[in-house]
Parts: structure tokens; C-alpha cells; sequence
């Protein structure tokens, strides 16, 4: 074996190896374990595979002929991973198509030059992050989308839903911010406004929840659920300040509306760090809408014929590199749901970006985002739009 091959040989598997430990964690976070109290195993098996890091490291420096068996084994595994799999992966997510049906547009403001940088960033510890050069986490995509869904009653055409998820107050960033982020849909027709979780990351910035969320109202109603953040920061005073300011909660259960003679049940998940929605699924409706924090009970929604699903928690992956896209996904699924539209049978889901974030990076087209999802009946005509019309295009984000 020449050198060079050598060395490019143990070059893919130590990546290889980055990658079972970037999905270790992205898996153990997306099934909980992030939770206090529950990190003992993933802490365990992080441990073990930085052990075994150190191993192919010294077995590198050392030569391969004095390699064992089962690390030797095990690198070349890693090799394939780095080489073929991590790439072959990488391809399908390139080629992958957002749903038919699905029509937008982005408008993409830059806070930080209409504004002014330090009129946004607080004196949070996390704060310096925010300075940092070609950060984008002071930008917002202002999303517009047409969405037609396959059955959807004639009564329910044009239903304009507001999304909003993962706001992460905290003094990293001023009150400005958030309050700026309001202003660009405040002034939308809603029907439904709906936050999908991760209210706070810091108790000292939960007095704004009244002024900053308070500002919206849906036609039929604002409904919301908290996130796993907000388990670490008093949820029941969350949940509270979410009901002054004019928020359902809807964390485990579902009610459901009369709108335009039609039933339209709305549910909410934070699931697997809260609970699943009680009672009879599928549920007795015209139309099926789940708020869920993360995207991963996209297959359980799916099998009870919900037909759209709203969420968040991934933001994208924050981090995005050329061609490979996201490292961080914290998702039982890794990377398969971290933003955009998906589709299984009859459903649909809507994964955002986010907001804000605890650790605010935001590079490669991953900026903070907020959503007007209007719903379509298949083949009816589009009259009627209030900000949807001619200047939609084909754009989606993949």
C-alpha cells in the first residue's frame, strides 16, 4: 500500500468515524435523551466511540500491519461510509423533489443592515456568536406558499395558516429582534396562527411573550405547544404567558373547529419530550392539522391520515456545507426531514428553519424563517388571494 493511499485511506475513516458520532448524537437527541436525567447512555456511548477515535488514531500512527482484526474491520467499514454512503447520500438529497402542488415565494431581509447590528444583539453569553463574519442569523426568510392539498373541502379553499417555531428568547439577542421578526406578519390575513415550540431559553426574557406573540390573531384562533427547550425553563409559566397572550394550548390533545361548516381538528406534540395526542385517531374531521415540534412523527401522522403537519426543531441544521447539507439534525431519522415540504400519501408536512436558536450559527442559506401556508383545493382556481398571486414562482427550499 503506497503512502498516499495510506494516508487517504485513514483520512476516510476517521470521517467515517465523525459521521457515527454526528449521528450517534443526532439520533440520541431526536429520541430524548437530551432531557435532564436521560443523558447517562448517550454520554456512555459517546465515550465508547471517542475511545475507539483514539484507537484507529493510534493504530494509524503505528502502521496497519499491527492492526487488530475487529478495529481493522471496523475502518474499513468507516472507509465505505466516507467514500460511498455519506456521498451516495448526499446525491439522493440534491435529487430530491419538494410535493406537487406546492407553489411560493421568499422575500429575504437583512435586519442587521436595515437595522443596525447592535440594536438586535443583547449582552447574552452566546451573543458573540451573532458578530461573527457572514452569520446569517440576523437575516429572516419570509416565506409565502400556495399548498394544494389532495381532497381538500371546496369550504376550506384559501385557509391561511401562520406558523411560527423556535423563537428561543433569550438575552442573546434584544427584544428588537423578535419584535422585528412580528412585523413582517403581523399585517398577514390569518386564519390560524400556530407556534410549534421552543418558546425560551432563558427565564429572564419570558416577559416577552405577551408584547412579542400577543401581536398576532388568527380568524379561528392562535394555538401553540411548548418544545424541549421549554421543558428546562418552567413550562407552566410558559404555558401561562402563552395563554395571556392569547394562545391555546394544545400540548397532547386536539380540538376541533367549525370553519366554514367544515370540521377542522387541530392537534399538538412535543413528543418524545411531551405527550402524544390523546383520543381516537384518526379524528372525526374534514381536516386533519398537527402541530408537532419535531418532524419525527411525520410516519405515525401519516398512518392516522393527518393531512398536514406543521414543525420545527431541526432549524434547518443551522450549519449547511456544499453539496452535503446539514451535520446537526437532531432526529431519530437523522437528516431525511430537515426542511421544507414532504409528502406520504395523503399528508404533507412543513419543516421550518426557525427563528432564533440556544447556539445562534447560521451559514449556507439556512436563515431564521417564518411562513404563510395558504391551503388549495386540487384544481380549484386561485381567486381571492390577499398576498399570494402573480408573483409566485416555483421556488422551493430542498
Amino acid at each position: 500500500m503506497t503512502s498516499s493511499l495510506a494516508l487517504l485511506t485513514d483520512a476516510l475513516a476517521l470521517v467515517g468515524h465523525g459521521s457515527v458520532i454526528i449521528w450517534t448524537m443526532n439520533v440520541t437527541d431526536g429520541m430524548g435523551y437530551d432531557r435532564p436525567g436521560s443523558r447517562f447512555w448517550p454520554r456512555v456511548a459517546l465515550l465508547g466511540l471517542v475511545a475507539v477515535g483514539l484507537a484507529l488514531l493510534g493504530a494509524m500512527l503505528a502502521g496497519w500491519p499491527g492492526w487488530a482484526l475487529p478495529l481493522r474491520v471496523y475502518s474499513y467499514a468507516c472507509v465505505v461510509l466516507a467514500a460511498l454512503v455519506i456521498p451516495g447520500l448526499a446525491l439522493v438529497r440534491g435529487l430530491r423533489r419538494k410535493p406537487a402542488g406546492i407553489r411560493g415565494r421568499t422575500e429575504t431581509l437583512d435586519f442587521a443592515r436595515l437595522d443596525g447590528r447592535d440594536t438586535l444583539i443583547g449582552p447574552g453569553k452566546r451573543a458573540w456568536m451573532l458578530r461573527l463574519p457572514a452569520n446569517e442569523a440576523l437575516q429572516l426568510d419570509v416565506r409565502e406558499w400556495d399548498l394544494h392539498v389532495p381532497g381538500l373541502p371546496r369550504a376550506l379553499d384559501g385557509l391561511a395558516i401562520t406558523h411560527l417555531t423556535d423563537l428561543h428568547f433569550s438575552p442573546t439577542y434584544t427584544r428588537r429582534y423578535f419584535d422585528r421578526v412580528i412585523d413582517q406578519v403581523a399585517g398577514w390575513d390569518a386564519d390560524l396562527v400556530l407556534f410549534t415550540g421552543d418558546l425560551a431559553d432563558d427565564d429572564s426574557a419570558v416577559d416577552w411573550v405577551v408584547p412579542v406573540l400577543g401581536r398576532l390573531e388568527g380568524r379561528f384562533g392562535q394555538f401553540s405547544i411548548l418544545g424541549n427547550h421549554d421543558r428546562r425553563h418552567h413550562p407552566a409559566r410558559l404555558r401561562r404567558s402563552l395563554k395571556a397572550a392569547g394562545y391555546v394550548d394544545l400540548e397532547g390533545t386536539w380540538t376541533t373547529l367549525d370553519v366554514r361548516g367544515q370540521a377542522l381538528a387541530v392537534g399538538g406534540s412535543s413528543f418524545p419530550w411531551g405527550r402524544m395526542p390523546t383520543g381516537r385517531w384518526p379524528v372525526d374531521a374534514d381536516f386533519r392539522l398537527l402541530m408537532s415540534h419535531s418532524p419525527d412523527l411525520f410516519p405515525w401522522a401519516a398512518s392516522r391520515e393527518v393531512d398536514l403537519i406543521l414543525a420545527g426543531h431541526n432549524h434547518g441544521g443551522q450549519v449547511r456545507l456544499p453539496l452535503l447539507g446539514p451535520i446537526l439534525m437532531p432526529s431519530r431519522f437523522g437528516r431525511r426531514y430537515d426542511r421544507g415540504f414532504f409528502a406520504s400519501g395523503r399528508t404533507r408536512m412543513y419543516v421550518s428553519q426557525g427563528i432564533g436558536a440556544k447556539d445562534p450559527l447560521r451559514y449556507g442559506g439556512c436563515r431564521p424563517e417564518v411562513a404563510r401556508i395558504v391551503l388549495r383545493a386540487s384544481g380549484m382556481p386561485a381567486a381571492g388571494r390577499t398576498l399570494l398571486h402573480e408573483q409566485l414562482d416555483e421556488s422551493t427550499i430542498s
